[in-house]
C-alpha cells in the first residue's frame, strides 16, 4: 500500500517559502520504520560527493539522555499539494461557538485631531515641494521630498561597539571564511526576523560565500498565522494550539525551548511538515532533521514521517512531572532532498518546540527564532535552564538579538525602565550563551500619519538605539543601529514611496525588497569589521 493511500488525513495550510504549494504527507498507519541506534563520537553520519565528511568535523561530544538518534532508510520525497488550512489557538482560548455573522464596519469617519501618542513629535509633510522649514538638518536634506529617492545613496551603517566585541564578531566570519565546521548565527526577535525575509536574505548571502550547512530552526507547524520561511517548504493542518511571552489565553510557564515558542496538536488528524525546496537555488538538501519536545508526565507519542517511509513513534512521556525536560529525536538521512511530518499519536499531549535542519558538511546557518509583537523581555520569562540545555547543544557564534521596535511604541516605558530591563535580559544571555559574540540591532525607523501628507517622526526610536548601544558593550554586544542603516529619522517614509516600494504601508515594517537591502546593508557591516 502506498503512503499516499494510507487513511490520508492530511489537509494543507501556509504556503511558505516562496515556492508555491507544496507536498504535504499522508498519515500512515502507526508502526516504528527506524530504532533509536547509539552514534558513538567520530561515526561519519554522511558523505558528500563519494566521500566521507571529515572526522574533525562530525565527532559529536556524548548526548545527554534525552537525545536518541535514528537513521531513516531511503524514502521517495511525497509529491501531493499542501492544500487546506490549519486553526492555530491558544491553550486557553475556547474554540468560538457562534456562527452570527460578523457586524458591518462604521462608515468611514471624517479625519479627527492627531493622536495624542504623536504629540510633541517631528512633523513632516510628504508633499512635493514642501519646504519642511521646522526640520533640523540634515533630516531635510536626508528625506528631499519631491526628488527622486536613491537607496543607495544612504550611507552604510557599521557595527558599533568596543574593539574587543567587534573582534569577537569578526572571528565568527573568519571561522566561517575557513571553512571550520558549521557557523552558526542565531537571530532571536520581534517581526523583522519572524517574517524570515531579512534572515532569509542574509542566510542566502553567507552561505553563497561560505557554504550551505541548512536552514537551521524552523517550526514544524506554524506558531500564528502567516509564519513563514525563506528557503524551506512548510504546511500545516488540523487544529494546533500555540503559545509564547504573552500570547492571549496561553499558558506563560516559559516552557518554551530556543527559540521562545511551543506548538501542541489537538487531535491525531492534526500535522504539519517541513521539507527542503525543490526549485530555489538554496535549501534544496538536508542530512539531518532534529525534533525538539517537552518530556512530561504523562505525554503522548508523535508520529514522524521522513518522506514515504512508515512513521516513527516518538514517545514523550516521563514516569513524573520531576522528569519533565528537554527532548530530541534526531533522524539522519541520505543527503538530499527531504520531508520531515510530524502529527500527535493520539495518547497524550504532545509539546513540540521546534526542529533544526541540517546538513553534515562546513558551511553557515542562520537560525531565525522570532515571534511577532514581542520585547526583548520575553527571554526573562523563558525557562533558562531548557533553553540552555538546547543551546548546549549547538554552540552560537553570534547571537543577534532584533528587538526595540515594540519597546519603542511602548509611549508608558521609560529610558531608565528600559535601561534596567534590558540589563537583565543580557544577563540572562549570558548565562545561556556565555561565549558568543552578539550583536543587537535597534528599532526601525517608524512613522505615523496625522492628516492629508503630515505625518510624525516616531521619538522614541532614537532613545531606544541609543539605550542598547550604552548598554551592550556591558555585555560583550557590539551593536547595528537599523533606523540609521535606513537612513534615520524620517526614512521609512522614503522607503514606503520608493520605486520599487521599500517600507509597508503601517510605515514600521518593510517589503520583501527592503529587508533585502537590509541584509545586504548589514552583510556589508560585518564585512568592514
Amino acid at each position: 500500500m502506498t503512503t499516499s493511500r494510507r487513511g490520508a488525513r492530511f489537509g494543507a495550510a501556509f504556503v511558505l517559502g516562496g515556492a508555491g504549494f507544496f507536498a504535504l504527507i499522508a498519515r500512515g498507519e502507526h508502526g516504528v520504520a527506524a530504532t533509536p541506534e547509539p552514534v558513538a563520537a567520530g561515526t561519519p553520519l554522511a558523505t558528500v560527493a563519494g566521500a566521507a565528511v571529515s572526522a574533525t568535523f562530525i565527532e559529536r561530544p556524548p548526548e545527554p539522555e534525552w537525545v536518541v538518534r535514528y537513521t531513516v532508510p531511503a524514502g521517495v520525497l511525497p509529491v501531493d499539494e499542501c492544500a487546506s488550512k490549519a486553526t492555530i489557538e491558544s491553550p486557553g482560548v475556547a474554540r468560538p461557538e457562534s456562527t452570527a455573522p460578523t457586524p458591518a464596519p462604521p462608515p468611514t469617519a471624517e479625519p479627527g485631531p492627531p493622536p495624542a501618542e504623536t504629540a510633541g513629535m517631528v512633523r513632516v509633510d510628504t508633499t512635493a515641494g514642501a519646504l519642511n522649514e521646522q526640520l533640523p538638518e540634515p533630516i531635510r536634506a536626508r528625506l528631499g521630498f519631491g526628488a527622486p529617492f536613491d537607496v543607495s545613496t544612504i550611507a552604510p551603517e557599521p557595527l558599533r561597539g568596543r574593539t574587543e566585541d567587534l573582534a569577537r564578531v569578526r572571528a565568527v566570519l573568519a571561522k566561517a571564511e575557513r571553512r571550520e565546521g558549521h557557523t552558526r548565527l542565531s537571530f532571536w526577535g520581534a517581526s523583522h526576523v519572524a517574517g524570515e525575509y531579512f534572515t532569509g536574505d542574509l542566510r542566502r548571502i553567507l552561505q553563497d560565500r561560505y557554504g550551505d550547512a541548512g536552514h537551521g530552526f524552523v517550526m514544524p507547524a506554524a506558531p500564528f498565522t502567516g509564519y513563514r520561511g525563506t528557503d524551506v517548504n512548510l504546511c500545516t493542518g488540523g487544529s494546533w494550539t500555540t503559545d509564547f511571552h504573552n500570547r492571549k489565553g496561553g499558558r506563560d510557564d516559559g516552557l518554551f525551548g530556543p527559540g521562545g515558542m511551543s506548538v501542541e496538536a489537538l487531535a491525531p488528524t492534526s500535522y504539519g511538515w517541513v521539507q527542503t525546496t525543490k526549485t530555489n537555488p538554496h535549501g534544496r538538501a538536508v542530512t539531518r532533521f532534529e525534533l525538539l519536545y517537552l518530556r512530561q508526565a504523562g505525554g503522548g507519542a508523535i508520529d514522524v514521517h521522513v518522506d514515504s517511509t512508515d512513521p516513527i513513534r516518538v514517545p514523550t512521556g516521563v514516569r513524573s512531572a520531576a522528569a519533565q525536560g528537554p527532548g530530541a529525536a534526531v533522524f539522519s538521512v541520505s543527503e538530499g532532498p527531504h520531508r520531515l511530518a510530524v502529527s500527535a499519536a493520539g495518547d497524550g499531549p504532545v509539546r513540540i518546540f521546534g526542529a533544526y535542519m541540517e546538513r553534515d558538511v562546513p558551511g553557515v546557518i542562520v537560525d531565525a527564532m522570532g515571534v511577532s509583537g514581542r520585547t526583548a523581555a520575553s527571554w526573562l520569562a523563558w525557562d533558562a535552564d531548557l533553553q540552555a540545555a538546547y543551546l548546549g547543544r549547538r554552540p552560537v557564534d553570534l547571537a543577534v538579538l532584533a528587538y526595540g521596535t515594540n519597546e519603542a511604541n511602548d509611549r508608558g516605558l521609560s529610558e531608565d525602565e528600559y535601561r534596567a530591563t534590558l540589563r537583565k535580559v543580557l544577563t540572562r544571555m549570558r548565562r545561556v550563551l556565555p561565549d558568543a559574540a552578539c550583536v543587537l540591532i535597534g528599532p526601525s525607523d517608524r512613522g505615523r500619519k496625522i492628516t492629508g501628507n503630515t505625518y510624525a517622526i516616531w521619538s522614541h526610536t532614537a532613545w531606544v538605539a541609543r539605550t542598547q548601544r550604552e548598554i551592550g558593550p556591558e555585555f560583550g554586544c557590539a551593536t547595528w543601529d537599523l533606523q540609521e542603516a535606513s537612513g534615520g529619522p524620517g526614512s521609512m517614509l522614503r522607503w514606503w514611496g520608493a520605486t520599487p516600494q521599500l517600507a509597508a504601508g503601517d510605515l514600521i515594517h518593510f517589503t520583501a525588497a527592503g529587508y533585502r537591502e537590509l541584509a545586504t546593508r548589514f552583510a556589508a557591516a560585518l564585512d568592514a569589521l
